[in-house]
């Protein structure tokens, strides 16, 4: 009997990103932030850093702060506890916290619901433009990226 023919290795091809899911995640993570801490992602890391004003003595919070307060709990970082803004100082986060839920919640569920299932709809819905533009745009260039 003869040898069998060996058959050649199929390449696998590396995943590339997709522009439309890492769009849906940025509003799903811009609105978690805005449901939590009051303000958008980029105020959120960037405030207080980089020479960038703290949004101190409101109900926004920023990373800086909670880094900071972790640090040094004794410093008065968020509301001054004279004016009794967020309430005791073992306290103040979580009030801080609840008042954003209660004033951006129901905005903000509604985009974390909503975002992923217009994402789903925009690929189906424009799945030949899409295509179009991943293989005569992304693909030459050879980015890694797809839309």
């Amino acid at each position: 009997m003869p040898p069998r023919r060996k058959k050649s290795k199929t390449r696998r091809r590396k995943s590339l990103t997709s522009l439309i899911d890492v769009g849906t995640s940025l509003m799903v993570g811009n609105a978690t932030i805005n449901a939590v801490f009051g303000t958008n992602m980029w105020e959120f890391f960037t405030a207080g850093w980089f020479g960038r004003p703290n949004a101190t003595n409101s109900w926004r919070l920023s990373l800086n702060e909670l880094v900071m307060g972790a640090i040094d709990p004794s410093s008065n970082y968020g509301m001054d506890m004279t004016t009794g803004g967020y309430g005791t100082s073992q306290n103040r986060i979580s009030n801080a916290v609840m008042k954003n839920l209660k004033d951006n919640g129901a905005a903000s569920l509604a985009t974390v619901v909503l975002a992923p299932l217009g994402a789903k709809l925009l690929k189906r819905v424009a799945r030949k433009p899409i295509a179009d533009m991943n293989k005569w745009v992304f693909k030459p260039i050879n980015m890694g990226v797809k839309l």
